[in-house]
């Protein structure tokens, strides 16, 4: 463009300068002075200005400019992405554990309800069907727990809660196997069932410890209904000095309010249950007397007494017992 601005000029001029010698009478050195004057001043008019620099300046600030915005606004919906992604990660886990408590209730309604019929109709003559015992067993995506935010925080806790999981396992499969054989003493068979009960007690104040620790709430899931229970429900005693030790014993950084929330998840399910399965046998006894720190969590760190005698009494029917051949 430039050199197109030159050349037309410098025509120009040559043509100015041929008309104006028709009538003045130049000497040959004047003329080529001044075409070179006039060559000389075309060179300067046609170099780039301090204003053009500057406009190619704004330019590139402008191309940088628009290329940061566009890294923010890239950056912003990563952050926004990821940040909706572990909200449903969390969402996730907390569906877990709150459901693995819900398993290990009803773990002890069930044991309960095996261990009273056993005991009416005698270890000796009978066994559990091995369905009974089995349902106890902890599903093998409950133990993965790469899923959750295995950080070096959390990682010990997570790895502990796994092993016992494993173990709780194992132990369903040694109290099987004593209860199918009819050579084993009953009181081995009674050891059985209380250790499974006490794992599943144990198991339970575990994960609503990691809960607390996770920051998780106790998720219901929103596409039901709290169940309605015969029993009116009422808010956890906070007074009795025996009932606090226990549960301090066992959460003793929760707060009450958490540990009432766990209390109303599991009345609910509890009161979802005896609806679809009501007590049959509301007048019996269900449990023993007497009660101690490896069997009395739901009932005294939880305070779930009534829920978990009417559905021990739901679930007594439905235990079914083999007969062992002569």
């Amino acid at each position: 463009m430039a050199v197109s601005k030159r050349f037309i000029l410098l025509t120009a001029l040559i043509v100015v300068l041929s008309v104006s010698c028709y009538g003045v009478e130049i000497e040959p050195n004047l003329t080529l002075d001044k075409i070179a004057q006039a060559s000389e001043k075309t060179s300067v008019n046609t170099n780039p200005t301090r204003l053009g620099q500057t406009d190619a300046d704004e330019i590139t600030n402008l191309l940088l400019a628009a290329f940061a915005a566009l890294g923010t606004v890239l950056t912003w919906q990563a952050i926004r992405r990821e940040s909706k992604q572990q909200q449903i990660k969390r969402t996730f886990q907390s569906k877990i554990l709150s459901d693995l408590i819900r398993h290990m209730y009803r773990n002890k309604v069930c044991i309960c309800a095996t261990h009273w019929k056993l005991q009416e109709e005698g270890f000796d003559r009978y066994y559990p069907s091995e369905e009974h015992l089995l349902k106890l067993k902890l599903l093998p995506e409950d133990l993965r727990f790469d899923r959750f935010d295995n950080t070096p925080d959390f990682y010990d806790i997570l790895h502990e809660l796994e092993l016992k999981f494993r173990n709780f396992n194992i132990e369903v499969d040694v109290s099987l196997e004593h209860l199918k054989q009819q050579n084993i003493d009953e009181k081995t068979k009674i050891r059985d069932l209380e250790v499974l009960e006490f794992k599943s007690q144990l198991l339970t104040s575990d994960i609503i410890n990691l809960m607390h620790t996770l920051k998780l709430p106790i998720e219901e899931e929103k596409n039901k209904r709290p169940g309605e229970s015969a029993l009116r429900y009422t808010t956890m005693e906070s007074g009795n000095t025996d009932q606090n030790g226990l549960r301090k014993k066992f959460h003793a950084e929760i707060p009450l309010e958490y540990i009432e929330n766990v209390r109303k998840f599991l009345a609910s399910k509890s009161a979802r249950y005896s609806k679809l399965h009501p007590a049959e046998l509301p007048s019996k006894p269900c449990r023993p007397d007497h009660r101690n720190e490896r069997t009395g969590y739901f009932d005294d760190v939880l305070q779930l007494s009534e829920y978990l005698d009417n559905d021990i009494k739901g679930e007594y029917p439905k235990i079914h017992l083999i007969e062992f051949r002569a």
